[in-house]
């Protein structure tokens, strides 16, 4: 292994893949101009070489007065402090607070608690985390405990949704893990998903173009990096005094070098708020993030912004993650919330000093995460996961991991799409069987994508198109009524042992259809009838009812009053057989839908634990 500093690193070598390229691109300028150049944190960034990784280090001794990126200090005291108020707690309660977290802050500086080695640590970009390996954990541990023997070793805020390999593999070498706070995210395969949120993002989605406002890529708007700097400390060092600063040369790099993909709001050639991301192993995540403060809040920049964030990342069956603060506001877009832990290596150290990291653990995962997992019951309820005490092995708490959740929707697309071209090789009614469970799926689909939508049109058109086929009137008049209602019967809609004949004739004759009707009705079993013929732009329509369908309670009277409406039209007769018609030719294939909609969902609620099947 190699350790490279400003003066050396020149003389590294790049893997080329996305993270050796990030880090020639993106972590070597900021070691050789130095972290100030670019941000409020001081910090000394190193740049190990092992195998074919290079791993950032960002090393800090006693920079008690940075924001929590790089300071312990600063995330579990000063942070906390400032939410430690006599307004959210009283004025008593607060002051016994703030008197407890600045004696333990005392001890935490008496025990050096932010002389330490972030490792891994992209500053800004996060979930860049290497999943390394058992033996590639020993032997980084090992070196960076040579190189710095007074060093704590951390890996900084892990989510054990997208890194429980790494977290237990990280236990398996005598790691230690202290809560860090939460984050939220909502993965693409989400199924929960009410109609309240969707509800919430389809409002949200309609806000920016209401207001006037579009969104547009940062490079089209050449010299707005001051306007994106005021934009972010507006936000970030007033209402979130205690986040990580910028300086205007940062936005003008990260945007040049395409290092963030930045999205602007812009009215009237106004930027008002924008959104800066990075994606890696299918999560994408924001670290910048502003808005004008002193417009209306009616305008719904923020609520905007965030919808526009999710639909970057859900577009693309991608994780979001949405970070921590507007807990109810994330909650309620369908996000879930996720631990993050801290994992610290300290058996070098001595005594005192690992005595510091035993307090602050015993704090952090004691005090602090039982208090985060009961504000986040009151917004998200009891079902949050992965909040109570530590238990190993860590589990994703969303079930699947990022990257398992973008593989399996990539798989279920791909089979939905091999099923509609399979379904498209087929007509009339044998396609319609094949479509429908396909319909339901793709209607209900909880994180609507491009790629949906467009097999949603494309389902659309092969059911007008199978539905719009009427028979051949030469076939209808040529083929005896008996051997016809077999055709019919053959290319039924079926649920179980019950068959709906849903078809239009054409212009088929009075007699041929009376006789047709006739010779269902008498079929074996369980049928229902719906026939259309068309006279001129006048729809004849005859509904028919088995002795054992109308046993189940359906009879052909609610088959013409499902299915007449829909041609402009009305009808009546016996509960056997009812014929009617209508003056809307163009409703004929909403008739037929309708009918077998309207028979579907009474067998789901009249055949006890059978659930409807649409195949033969």
């Amino acid at each position: 292994m190699i350790l490279y500093d400003e003066r050396n690193v020149d003389a590294c070598t790049w893997p080329e893949t996305p993270l050796g390229r990030l880090a020639r691109d993106y972590f070597v300028p900021l070691m050789k101009q130095g972290s100030t150049a670019y941000l409020s944190d001081r910090t000394t960034l190193r740049l190990v070489e092992m195998d074919d990784l290079r791993i950032p280090l960002a090393i800090n001794d006693a920079e008690y007065d940075n924001s929590a990126l790089h300071s312990t200090y600063a995330r579990y005291i000063s942070l906390q402090l400032t939410g430690v108020t006599a307004q959210a707690y009283g004025a008593v309660r607060a002051a016994v607070m703030r008197g407890g977290m600045k004696t333990l802050g005392a001890m935490l500086k008496a025990g050096r608690i932010d002389k330490i080695v972030y490792v891994d640590h992209w500053l800004v970009l996060r979930n860049l985390s290497t999943q390394f390996d058992d033996a590639q954990v020993a032997r980084l541990t090992d070196f960076l405990v040579e190189q710095f023997p007074g060093h704590a070793i951390v890996f900084l805020a892990l989510n054990p949704a997208s890194y429980s390999p790494l977290l237990n593999t990280l236990a398996g070498r005598g790691y230690d893990f202290v809560y860090g706070a939460h984050t939220r995210v909502l993965l693409p395969t989400q199924a929960d998903v009410t109609r309240q949120v969707r509800e919430n993002r389809r409002r949200d989605g309609r806000l920016l173009e209401a207001a006037g406002y579009r969104i547009v890529d940062g490079r089209e708007v050449p010299g707005c990096e001051r306007r994106l700097m005021e934009l972010y400390r507006a936000l970030n060092g007033g209402k979130y005094h205690t986040n990580l600063q910028y300086t205007e040369a940062f936005f003008e790099w990260t945007l040049r070098e395409r290092i963030l993909e930045y999205r602007l709001a812009v009215k009237d050639g106004r930027v008002d708020g924008f959104y800066a991301h990075h994606v890696h192993d299918d999560v994408l995540w924001s670290p910048l993030f502003g808005y004008d403060l002193s417009l209306p809040q009616e305008l719904g920049l923020y609520r905007g912004l965030v919808y526009q964030l999710m639909q970057d990342a859900l577009d693309v069956g991608q994780t979001i993650e949405l970070g921590p603060g507007a807990d109810p506001f994330k909650s309620l877009r369908g996000s879930v919330p996720v631990p993050r832990w801290s994992a610290v290596y300290t058996k070098h150290l001595s005594g005192p000093r690992r005595l510091a990291w035993r307090t602050l653990q015993r704090y952090a995962n004691d005090a602090v995460r039982p208090a985060s997992g009961a504000m986040l019951r009151k917004i998200d309820g009891d079902g949050i996961v992965g909040f109570g005490p530590l238990q190993l092995p860590f589990t994703p708490p969303t079930g699947q991991t990022p990257i398992e959740a973008a593989r399996t929707l990539r798989e279920q697309v791909d089979a939905l799409e091999a099923s509609l071209d399979a379904a498209s090789r087929l007509e009339g009614e044998a396609r319609l069987r094949e479509l429908a469970p396909l319909s339901q799926t793709l209607h209900n689909w909880p994180q609507p994508m491009p790629r949906v939508v467009a097999l949603r049109e494309r389902l659309t058109k092969l059911e007008q198109e199978a539905r719009r086929k009427p028979a051949p009137t030469a076939t209808a008049a040529a083929v005896p009524p008996a051997e016809h209602a077999r055709q019919l019967l053959q290319d039924a809609t079926r649920w179980g042992d019950t068959a709906l004949v849903a078809a239009h004739l054409g212009d088929a004759t009075a007699p041929h259809l009376k006789a047709l009707v006739e010779a269902l009705r008498q079929a074996a079993g369980s049928v229902g009838v719906v026939l259309t013929a068309t006279r001129g732009d006048k729809v004849v329509l005859v509904t028919a009812a088995s002795e054992a369908l109308r046993g189940l309670g359906l009879d052909a009277g609610q088959l013409m009053a499902k299915a007449a409406p829909c041609v402009d039209g009305k009808g009546g007769g016996s509960p056997e057989v009812a014929w009617g018609g209508g003056s809307r030719a163009d409703g004929i294939d909403a008739a037929l839908t309708a009918a077998r909609q309207y028979v579907q969902s009474h067998l789901a609620g009249t055949v006890p634990g059978r659930p409807p099947d649409d195949g033969p």
